[in-house]
């Protein structure tokens, strides 16, 4: 029978997975679909920025593939529900040190948007009136969040793990 911290972190673990699972999908499905949700604002002919844009063309399918990563990740996020010791390795990574990084960068990303910090997030603050993008902010939260929640279900299951107990 399982022990109420070993609940803790399965739980932790399967919204993890399925976070990552519906993040993955969306921005797989159609980068656009999701930014249009967020924006008011679109130019008519960004589908003509996405074919042939320098710029915006490798950051499209670029989001698409690490999208797909992060949707497989979510699906990898369900080995750890069956037994919590033997990945506990999977759980550190994908839901520690993952959300980690990606929380750094977009809380990086709204700091230096409300400073002003360069000149590519003054003109978007500038053009848009806002101070962040929300799509920012939310993701953002989201992968503190993950990073929160499984710490402390790693943190609770510490002394299982060492005893080699579930």
């Amino acid at each position: 029978m399982r022990s109420r911290s070993t609940n803790v972190m399965q739980g932790a673990v399967l919204i993890t997975g399925l976070a990552y699972i519906i993040i993955g999908i969306l921005l797989y499905v159609s980068p656009l679909w999701v930014l249009k949700f967020f924006v008011e604002n679109i130019s008519e002919n960004w589908l003509d920025l996405v074919r042939d844009n320098e710029l915006v063309a490798p950051l499209y399918n670029i989001t698409r593939g690490f999208s797909a990563l992060l949707f497989t990740s979510g699906f990898a996020m369900i080995m750890p529900l069956f037994d919590p010791l033997k990945y506990r390795g999977l759980i550190f990574y994908n839901g520690l040190v993952f959300p980690l990084f990606s929380s750094i960068i977009f809380i990086y990303s709204i700091i230096s948007g409300k400073k002003g910090g360069s000149n590519v997030a003054r003109a978007s603050v500038e053009s848009s009136g806002q101070e962040v993008h929300s799509i920012i902010v939310i993701l953002g939260i989201v992968f503190l969040c993950i990073m929160i929640i499984n710490a402390i279900g790693l943190i609770m299951t510490k002394k299982e793990a060492r005893e080699g107990t579930e």
